[in-house]
């Protein structure tokens, strides 16, 4: 199931604000989600790390039952919480085989012209100098790492309990 939820926060204004936090914590409380990815909390660009902090805070925020009790939906406590990398390259905690879609991601990049191709009078950028190669570069030596094609990787702030995700809760 395809889903884009378009929150309405700010570009580079992501800043940790109970509005931000409560529009975050309706999501995961409508959704119920059992896991939930974030940006990796280091990243080059300020909005990256600040959404993880966002997300950190909405996700356990979403689990007391007294917040924004009625108008926020019933209490959820997420089960897990991972972060992939946008501009990094660290060693990953896990991977995960991207073979069948690496192609869907790539086309999703270059779908962003505008952040990705130098055009006359635009401002030279970590982007706009080979971002989506390298992006391929790494998702291509993640994927050795498992003996497939490609592979993301993802990290995580607390040991990783492995269950699936598909799998109701005890």
């Amino acid at each position: 199931v395809a889903l884009r939820l378009n929150l309405g926060l700010p570009d580079r204004g992501l800043l940790i604000r109970e509005e931000a936090i409560r529009r975050i914590v309706s999501v995961i409380r409508r959704y119920r989600p059992r896991g939930v990815f974030a940006p990796y909390w280091v990243d080059r660009h300020p909005d990256h790390g600040q959404c993880a902090r966002l997300v950190e805070e909405a996700v356990f925020s979403a689990g007391i039952r007294r917040y924004g009790a009625g108008e926020l939906g019933d209490a959820h406590r997420v089960r897990a919480m991972y972060y992939y990398m946008i501009n990094a390259f660290e060693r990953p905690h896990f991977l995960i085989d991207i073979s069948e879609t690496v192609g869907d991601k790539l086309a999703s990049l270059r779908a962003y012209e505008s952040q990705f191709e130098k055009r006359p009078g635009s401002v030279d950028t970590p982007l706009t100098n080979g971002y989506i190669e390298t992006v391929e570069s790494r998702e291509r030596w993640f994927g050795q790492q498992i003996g497939a094609a490609y592979a993301e990787g993802f990290l995580s702030k607390t040991p990783i309990h492995l269950f699936d995700l598909f799998e109701e809760a005890r």
